[in-house]
C-alpha cells in the first residue's frame, strides 16, 4: 500500500497530539489502524514505528494503552503473515522466514529511541506475533525471533537500569506512586514474551536487579503483608451474627484496594517472571545468586510472618461457620481468603523454582548460605501460611500437586544437613509449645499439622535426644484427640516413623532404648484407638503391624509379643455386641503375621485360626481369610513363606467352603 492516504493521515494526525475528548480518535479506532498500516504500507512500516512510539497518545502510561499497544504489534505480525503468504512468489522470491525478518527489522529500526516502556511493549507484542507465526511456518523457515528476542532483552535491560540507578524517572512520573507503577507495568508487559526468550539471551539481563525490582514490586502488592493490619479492630458481633465487619471499617478500604491494583492483577505473571529469574540466576550464577535468592526468601517470609500475626488475634481465625458471618461480611471475607490464596500461589512458585535449581549446587564458601537456610526460610514462609494451605488439605500427601512437590523438596534440601534438620525440629517444637490458644482453635490444629508433617519427615536424620526431650511430647497430645483429623493422623505418622528408624537401628546394632520404652504406651493407645470415629480400619492395620516390626527388631522377642498379647487381651474383652471393633482387631492381628519372626509365628497363628473358625458371619469370615491370605502372598518373608505355606495347607479342608479361600488355597499351594 502506498502512502500517504486520508486515512493514513488520519492515523498519523491521531498519534501526533493530544487532542480534547469531544475530538479525539478512539483508542480502538487507532488500534485497528495501526495494525492495518504496520501490516501492509510500503515501502517500510520504520516512519510509522518511529511515531508510534514517540505518540503522546499513550501519556500517561497504563495498562490498558500498553497491553493495546502490544496486542497491535502482536495482530500486525498476525496480518502480515498473512499479506506475504497472499503475496504472488516466483521461484527466486524470499521465503516468509526472510519476509518476516526484513519487515521485523524495518519496525524495530522505527522503535530506536522510543520511551523504554512504550518500546518494551511494542517489541513484547511484535515477539509473542512471532511466537503466533511459527505454527503457520514450514519447519526450516522458523528462525524469525532472534533480532526481536534481541531487542527485547536490550530494551527490558534499559528499563531495569533507569529503575535501579537513576531517579530521573522519579522525576518524570511525578512521584514514588506513579513511579512503582510504572515499575509494575513494566515487569507485566515483560512477564508476556520475556518467558519465550532462551536462556542464554535471558541470563544476559542485569539478574540481580532484575530480582529485586520484582521482589519491591511483589512487596508492593500485597503491602508488605500487612493488609491485615485493621482487621482486628475492624470486627464486631450484631445481634445473631459472631462476626460483622461494617461497611466504611478501615479493612474494607484495606482489602479492596490490593485486589485493584495492576500487579495483583497479574500476580501470576510477575510470580512467573520472578520464578524464572531465580531458577537461571541459581543456575547461571550460583555464587552471586544465592546470598540475593536467600534476600528474596527472607522478605517472602516477611509478608507472610506479617499476614501471619495480624491473622491470628482475629476473631475470624477462630470461624469454622460460614454462618456466625453477617451477609455483609462474607462479601470481604471472600476477598480476604482470595488475597491470601494468591500469595500462597506466589510464594509456591517463586521458592519451588529456586529450590529446584539449588538441589545440585553445594555451597562452595562459607561466605555463601548453605542451601538448607534456603530450605528452612521457605518451610517458615509456608508455615506462616497453615492456615491458608489447611483449606488445601494440608501440607502432605493430601495437598495439591505444587505444594507437594515444594514441601518435599524443602524436607529433602535440609534432609541432606544433619545439623540444620535437628536445629530446625528443635527450633519448630518449641515454636509449637509456645503457642497458648485453645487446642481445638482451627489456626493452632493447622499449624501443629504443618509441623508434624515436617517433622516426620526429617525423623530418620534427628538425634535419639531430639526425639525423646521434643519431638515425641510434641506429638503426644494428639495421639488420642481425632477431634482435629490432620493432626490426629499427623501425630501417628510421626509416632510410626519413629518406629520405623528404631527397626533400621536395630537391624545395623545401633541403640534405641528410648523407643523400646515407649512400645507399650503405644500399643494401649493403638488398642484405645481402635473404637469407632478414631482410626480406620486400615489405619489401625498399618500402625499395629509396624510397632510390632520395630519391636521384633531386637533379640529379645519379648516386647514383640507384647503387643500381640495387647491385641488378644482387647479381643477378649470387647463386649460381643461390639462386634465391628472385634472385627477389626482381628484384622490388626492378622496384619502382624509378616512383622513377627518365625519364632513367634506359631503362637501368632494359633489364635487367628480360632478367629476365622469361630466367625458368627460368613461375610467376617471370608474378610478374616482374604485378609491373612493377602498377607502370607504378599509381605511375609522368604524365611516365614515355607512354613506359612505348610500351615495354610493344613487348614484347606476346614476353609474350603469358603470360595474365595479356597481359590487362594489352590494358588498359594501351587506358589
Amino acid at each position: 500500500m502506498a502512502a500517504p492516504d486520508r486515512v493514513y493521515t488520519l492515523l498519523l494526525s491521531s498519534l501526533g497530539t493530544r487532542r480534547p475528548e469531544s475530538v479525539k480518535t478512539p483508542l480502538p479506532t487507532i488500534q485497528a489502524l495501526i495494525i492495518h498500516y504496520l501490516a501492509n504500507i510500503t515501502p517500510s512500516p520504520t516512519p510509522l514505528a518511529a511515531t508510534i512510539v514517540s505518540s503522546p497518545v499513550f501519556h500517561p502510561l497504563s495498562h490498558s494503552e500498553l497491553e493495546l499497544l502490544s496486542t497491535s504489534f502482536r495482530h500486525a505480525t498476525h496480518s502480515k503473515l498473512q499479506a506475504l503468504k497472499a503475496e504472488s512468489s516466483g521461484l527466486f522470491s524470499p521465503s516468509l522466514d526472510t519476509q518476516l525478518n526484513v519487515w521485523s527489522l524495518a519496525v524495530l529500526q522505527g522503535l530506536e529511541g522510543g520511551h523504554p516502556i512504550i518500546r518494551l511493549a511494542c517489541c513484547s507484542g511484535l515477539l509473542l506475533g512471532l511466537e503466533d507465526a511459527l505454527q503457520h511456518l514450514p519447519a526450516k523457515e522458523r528462525d524469525v525471533k532472534s533480532i526481536v528476542e534481541d531487542e527485547l532483552v536490550m530494551t527490558f535491560a534499559d528499563v531495569i537500569d533507569q529503575f535501579s540507578t537513576s531517579d530521573s524517572w522519579g522525576k518524570e512520573f511525578g512521584s514514588a506512586a506513579e513511579s512503582a507503577d510504572a515499575l509494575a507495568l513494566s515487569l507485566i508487559i515483560a512477564s508476556h514474551s520475556l518467558l519465550l526468550v532462551p536462556s542464554e539471551k535471558f541470563t544476559a539481563l542485569p539478574l540481580s536487579p532484575l530480582l529485586g525490582l520484582i521482589l519491591r514490586t511483589i512487596e508492593d502488592a500485597f503491602d508488605g503483608g500487612k493488609f491485615l493490619s485493621s482487621l482486628r479492630t475492624s470486627l464486631c458481633s450484631q445481634g445473631e451474627f459472631d462476626i460483622h465487619i461494617p461497611p466504611g471499617s478501615p479493612i474494607v478500604h484495606s482489602i479492596k484496594k490490593i485486589p485493584n491494583s495492576t500487579a495483583m492483577a497479574y500476580m501470576g505473571s510477575l510470580s512467573k517472571l520472578c520464578a524464572r529469574t531465580v531458577s537461571l540466576f541459581v543456575d547461571h550464577r550460583p555464587n552471586i545468586a544465592l546470598p540475593l535468592v536467600l534476600e528474596a526468601y527472607q522478605k517472602l517470609n516477611s509478608i507472610t510472618a506479617h499476614v501471619e500475626a495480624d491473622w491470628f488475634p482475629s476473631t475470624l481465625s477462630g470461624i469454622t461457620d460460614e454462618k456466625s458471618l453477617s451477609p455483609a461480611t462474607r462479601e470481604v471475607t471472600t476477598a480476604i481468603w482470595a488475597t491470601l490464596k494468591t500469595l500462597l500461589f506466589s510464594v509456591i512458585m517463586i521458592t519451588e523454582a529456586g529450590l529446584s535449581a539449588l538441589v545440585y549446587i553445594p555451597s562452595t564458601s562459607t561466605a555463601l548460605p548453605s542451601t538448607s537456610v534456603l530450605a528452612t526460610t521457605v518451610l517458615q514462609a509456608l508455615s506462616h501460611l497453615s492456615f491458608v494451605i489447611a483449606q488445601f488439605g494440608g501440607a502432605g500427601q493430601g495437598a495439591f500437586n505444587e505444594l507437594k512437590r515444594l514441601f518435599y523438596l524443602a524436607l529433602d534440601v535440609i534432609g541432606s544437613d544433619v545439623i540444620g534438620s535437628d536445629q530446625y525440629v528443635r527450633d519448630l517444637c518449641v515454636a509449637e509449645s509456645g503457642q497458648r490458644p485453645p487446642s481445638a482453635h482451627p489456626f493452632y490444629q493447622a499449624k501443629k499439622a504443618f509441623a508434624l508433617s515436617a517433622i516426620e519427615q526429617l525423623i530418620p536424620v534427628l538425634s535419639e535426644l531430639t526425639i525423646q526431650e521434643l519431638v515425641f511430647p510434641t506429638c503426644l497430645p494428639h495421639l488420642s484427640d481425632a477431634s482435629h483429623r490432620e493432626t490426629f493422623e499427623s501425630a501417628h505418622s510421626v509416632v510410626l516413623a519413629i518406629f520405623a528408624l528404631h527397626a533400621q537401628k536395630s537391624a545395623s546394632q545401633q541403640e534405641g532404648g528410648f523407643t523400646r520404652k515407649i512400645v507399650p504406651f503405644y500399643a494401649t493407645c493403638l488398642i484405645d484407638n481402635s473404637a469407632e470415629g478414631r482410626l480406620s480400619t486400615l489405619q489401625l492395620r498399618l500402625a499395629f503391624a509396624a510397632l510390632v516390626r520395630s519391636a521384633a527388631s531386637i533379640a529379645d522377642l519379648s516386647l514383640a509379643w507384647f503387643c500381640i498379647d495387647w491385641i488378644l487381651a482387647a479381643i477378649s474383652s470387647t463386649s460381643d455386641r461390639d462386634d465391628e471393633r472385634k472385627h477389626r482387631l482381628h484384622l490388626t492381628l492378622i496384619s502382624c503375621v509378616p512383622a513377627v519372626p518365625l519364632a513367634l509365628l506359631p503362637r501368632l497363628l494359633d489364635p487367628i485360626r480360632s478367629a476365622i473358625d469361630t466367625a458368627h458371619e460368613d461375610q467376617k469370615r471370608k474378610e478374616l481369610i482374604d485378609a491373612l491370605f493377602a498377607e502370607i502372598k504378599e509381605r511375609v518373608g522368604d524365611r516365614e513363606k515355607e512354613y506359612m505355606v505348610r500351615w495354610w495347607g493344613e487348614q484347606r479342608l476346614k476353609w474350603a467352603h469358603t470360595s474365595s479361600g479356597h481359590e487362594g488355597i489352590e494358588m498359594l499351594g501351587r506358589s
